[in-house]
């Protein structure tokens, strides 16, 4: 067992193919079927080794490109939120604009039409008392006018009752 443990730790220099010296060909031919076997398998498991770490090296190549993208997933799906939280508050700033807007037209469109009301109870009292007064001027003309036409009845009725004097004698 002790020269199989010799052999594995010499292999490495001669399983490596870049390695100066003795082919594995050679060696193998040398050692029998026991080494042989010993070379081959030590040959074969660096040959995993390498292909693991092959795998190791792209799997780690692509966690970080995974990652890397992930990072740019995140952060553009950060920025949309934050475009679409600035974009809802424009418009709820705008919604709200409008409605203090419509709201104070209306308190001032409230005012006007009491203002407009008031002037119109104003204005019906106005007429109906211009009304009243436009009555009592008729009572008053159609009374002067009945005194009018007493007078002037009384007047050529008083002219008829005094006979005229003829003007000699006044004169005499």
């Amino acid at each position: 067992m002790n020269d199989l443990l010799l052999i594995a730790q010499a292999a490495p220099a001669v399983a490596d193919p870049n390695a100066i010296g003795v082919s594995i060909t050679s060696l193998v031919g040398s050692l029998g079927a026991a080494g042989a076997a010993v070379a081959v398998t030590y040959y074969f498991l660096g040959f995993l080794r390498d292909q693991a770490q092959k795998q190791d090296r792209i799997l780690g190549e692509f966690r970080d490109y995974h990652a890397d993208s992930q990072k740019k997933f995140q952060d553009q799906l950060e920025r949309l939120a934050d475009r679409q939280e600035q974009f809802q508050r424009g418009i709820q700033d705008q919604v709200n604009r409008m409605s203090e807007t419509q709201n104070a037209l209306l308190r001032d469109s409230i005012l006007a039409m009491k203002a407009v009301e008031k002037t119109l109870d104003q204005s019906t009292a106005s007429v109906h008392s211009m009304e009243k007064s436009v009555g009592t001027l008729q009572v008053s003309v159609n009374g002067i006018d009945v005194m009018i036409r007493r007078m002037l009845e009384m007047g050529f009725d008083s002219k008829k009752s005094v006979p005229s004097a003829p003007s000699k004698e006044t004169a005499s």
